[in-house]
């Protein structure tokens, strides 16, 4: 059941880190696909409902303010109302004809639109009542009657109150037009009708700069459905439908309040987008089926070699000590293999001398027991001297006795690995004073320890081998005859270090013998401290040597500044 759970957290675990970063990558592209095509459409809106919406109202208004000019003129209005000229004061004749020309070209030159090709007034007859053209083909031979009477007959027949726009395929001007038809009307009776000719693409220019996307049209319809402009021209003058929509294609609307028009767009989300969409959505189906057999085959390829160690483990358990792992694979999963196949045949090894490894262990308990009888013998010797030189009133030697006593006590705590200062000082001054008696009135020891530093924690018996050797080597050989050893701590806070400083004015030592620390023959108890101080406190640590033959020796011991040690067997700080 273990091992199953196992697998499953392998499988869940590959699933995850390889599905999570797929899956946020395609939801991007997802996203910014999504994105970028709401963007569009908002766009799309605003551009039509604003922007082109606005272009085709300007249009219209520049037509209506050009055709609107000639309501200026009321003689000429009252003329085309009588069908005849007009005498205003029986002086002169009013030439229609001439007056409408002067009124078309100033109509002409005023205007806001450039692309005007004709102007011309029909009256109610269905005559010419006056002309301006600022482009006349080469076989133009004059406004047929017959053509003036159809402008006449369609403006009849439009439902339209106003002004009606006309696109023309053909015509005299030998291109494509766009004719506005504008009725006349004066104190309530049809007088004629103004025809503005203007080129086909002015309208389409206007409009379709605002056409950037994939496969736009546009679609302006009157009151009647019927269309009036195209991005296909030869949709125009043609029945609005449904089917005259592409499939699938996006719309937008917007209408046009005072004339009753409406204007669509419809347009394509571009194929580019669909692609990234689709491709993404295969990623992500492809991805999902690739990582689960993926992670099924890996997991349960992982996972075998362990259910079979653990079915071995479990026989050793067992007690049956010839279990042994089939190793298929070099990899690190073999290598544990090939470390339980040798773990198990010492551990067989181990079962078969058990007999003998206890009988040998007993041995060393034995003997080890037995080297503890003579300190302990000796210890308390002297505590038995001590009392007879008590006794027998001879304090020096009772003194000897106890430092050395002390001293032996000391030594045989053999548990204790870390000491407060204090009592590593105390210890130094039983050794001090002994050696004092051996050599009275030579040495002078001067040891400063501030008050802070005596509950500092540093190894034990780190002290004696260096003093001792600062005696025997460096002081007791030298001629000079005041002898001095000093002892001084100091804290260093900011390296987080204790410097011990052991200073002696001996003999010193000669540049080829300085390096007693790696030597194992004159300097056994520095070579000791060296190495105890490297394995307890790191390679940071340790001795330090400075000499100099005839001035003497200063020995630096550096620790770490530690105010309270863990007592490993009873899980304690003290």
């Amino acid at each position: 059941m273990k091992i199953k759970r196992i697998r499953m957290k392998i499988l869940m675990a590959m699933l995850l880190t390889t599905g999570i970063p797929i899956t946020i990558l395609a939801g991007i592209i997802l996203y910014q696909v999504s994105q970028t095509i709401r963007n569009d459409a908002e766009q799309a809106q605003s551009r039509i409902s604003q922007d082109m919406k606005s272009q085709i109202e300007d249009y219209n208004q520049d037509l209506y303010d050009t055709a609107y000019r000639v309501y200026y003129n009321f003689d000429l209005l009252e003329s085309l109302r009588r069908g005849a000229d007009y005498q205003p004061d029986n002086s002169r004749n009013y030439d229609t004809l001439r007056d409408t020309r002067d009124l078309f070209w100033g109509m002409y030159y005023n205007s806001k639109l450039k692309d005007i090709l004709g102007i011309y007034l029909v009256n109610s007859k269905g005559e010419s009542a006056g002309s301006f053209f600022s482009y006349i083909p080469v076989s133009f031979s004059g406004l047929d009657p017959k053509y003036l009477n159809s402008l006449m007959d369609m403006m009849e027949q439009s439902s339209e109150q106003g002004p009606l726009l006309v696109y023309h395929r053909q015509s005299f001007y030998e291109q494509p037009i766009y004719q506005y038809l504008h009725p006349l009307n004066y104190r309530g009776k049809r007088v004629g009708l103004l025809v503005i000719d203007i080129q086909g693409t002015s309208l389409q220019q206007r409009i379709e700069k605002y056409n950037t996307y994939y496969k736009g049209q546009v679609i302006l319809t009157n009151a009647l459905q019927v269309i009036v402009y195209h991005t296909d021209v030869n949709q125009i003058n043609a029945k609005l439908e449904d089917s005259s929509l592409a499939p699938g294609s996006k719309l937008v609307t917007t209408n046009f309040e005072k004339l009753g028009w409406k204007l669509l767009y419809t347009y394509m989300i571009n194929p580019s987008l669909l692609f990234f969409r689709n491709v993404a959505i295969a990623v992500i189906i492809l991805a999902f089926i690739l990582m689960i057999g993926f992670s099924l085959t890996l997991s349960f390829g992982i996972t075998k070699p362990i259910v079979l160690l653990h079915r071995n483990m479990a026989r050793i358990q067992l007690g049956d000590y010839t279990a042994r792992t089939d190793v298929l694979t070099q990899d690190e999963i073999g290598f544990l293999g090939n470390q339980f196949n040798q773990m198990a045949e010492q551990i067989e090894q181990l079962i078969d001398h058990d007999l003998k490894l206890q009988l040998v262990n007993k041995e060393v308990q034995i003997k080890a027991l037995q080297a503890q009888i003579s300190p302990h013998f000796l210890h308390n010797t002297l505590q038995t001297m001590s009392s007879i030189a008590m006794i027998q009133n001879a304090p020096d030697v009772k003194i000897i006795c106890q430092c050395l006593s002390n001293m032996y006590r000391y030594n045989m705590n053999i548990e204790e690995e870390w000491v407060t200062l204090r009592e590593e000082i105390r210890h130094i001054r039983n050794y001090l004073y002994i050696i004092n008696k051996r050599y009275p009135e030579i040495l002078r020891i001067n040891i400063r320890l501030e008050e802070a530093l005596q509950t500092v924690y540093v190894p034990k018996l780190i002290l004696q081998p260096i003093i001792e050797n600062a005696i025997d080597h460096g002081l007791i050989p030298s001629r000079k005859s005041k002898k001095i050893l000093k002892v001084y701590v100091r804290e260093d806070r900011g390296e987080n270090k204790l410097r011990i400083y052991i200073i002696d004015n001996g003999a010193g030592m000669p540049p080829s013998v300085k390096d007693l620390l790696n030597k194992t023959s004159d300097s056994i108890g520095l070579h000791n401290v060296q190495t105890r101080l490297k394995l307890l406190c790191g390679k940071d640590f340790g001795l330090r040597l400075l000499s100099k033959e005839g001035k003497g020796t200063i020995v630096v011991i550096e620790l770490p500044l530690r105010e309270e040690v863990t007592d490993v067997r009873k899980g304690v700080a003290r």
